[in-house]
């Protein structure tokens, strides 16, 4: 039987997500929601567009085939890199439940793991407005969300059908803190329909803390960990100015 520990207050943590995972009390959590790092990541530096479709940095060579123009510089967060943040999940969860951003390459990864755990996942997709098209190839306007799950996680009852597609709609962030910040909504949605209010919403990779932005203006406590120094503060200073939505758990 599991002793479900409680999570009294919303916290931002600067740190190593893995250490601080495990430093979090067991069946403490009741969503996760996360944007972990792609196989690229996009460069907002100055470069130049080069032969092949290529840009050049004084360092790096990038590819160009983002649709926003941006150029993008491959890193590797590998199968492992996946397992070993997935692997400190269940412990946390009062029931397994989380929502993950993804690229196309990643999705194998994720949903391997869920099968490997007997859990179940579904896909969801975040169709964007097109942007530049390469008539080579098909356009980049899609990004993807793998939501692990087990049952007794049913989605919460909404008045608005549209909650329930699994084609999600929403201008990206024109104006970024950080260069894979993604719309406050989409996170809205997920705490809506996984959580209920005083529920404990877990964002390993925080970002620029939009996750913890939903949480707290849906009267939902988080945890928010991240480990550039940088982020971190865009993420307390954009909290400072949310106001705390009381809730009555």
């Amino acid at each position: 039987m599991r002793y479900i520990n409680t999570i009294k207050e919303s916290r931002l943590i600067f740190g190593d997500n893995l250490q601080v995972m495990d430093d979090l009390p067991a069946y403490s959590i009741d969503l996760v929601v996360t944007d972990p790092p792609y196989c690229f990541s996009k460069h907002n530096g100055k470069l130049e567009r080069g032969e092949n479709e290529k840009c050049h940095s004084n360092t790096s060579l990038y590819d160009y085939n983002d649709d926003t123009g941006e150029c993008r510089i491959k890193v590797q967060f590998t199968k492992a890199d996946i397992y070993k943040w997935l692997d400190m999940t269940p412990r946390l969860m009062k029931k397994m439940n989380a929502y993950i951003f993804c690229c196309e390459d990643q999705i194998p990864y994720y949903a391997e793991w869920a099968v490997e755990h007997g859990y179940k996942f579904s896909l969801l997709v975040w169709e964007k407005p097109l942007g530049i098209i390469n008539k080579k190839r098909f356009a980049q306007n899609a990004e993807f969300i793998v939501r692990i799950y087990e049952l007794g996680t049913g989605l919460n009852a909404m008045d608005d059908s549209e909650m329930y597609s699994r084609i999600l709609h929403a201008q990206a962030v024109r104006k970024k803190l950080t260069p894979t910040q993604k719309p406050c909504e989409i996170m809205e949605r997920f705490i809506r329909l996984s959580t209920r209010e005083g529920g404990v919403v877990l964002d390993p990779f925080l970002g620029s803390g939009t996750t913890a932005v939903a949480a707290q203006r849906l009267g939902r406590k988080y945890i928010g960990i991240e480990n550039n120094e940088k982020f971190y503060a865009v993420a307390e200073n954009r909290l400072k100015g949310e106001p705390i939505q009381a809730s009555f758990f």
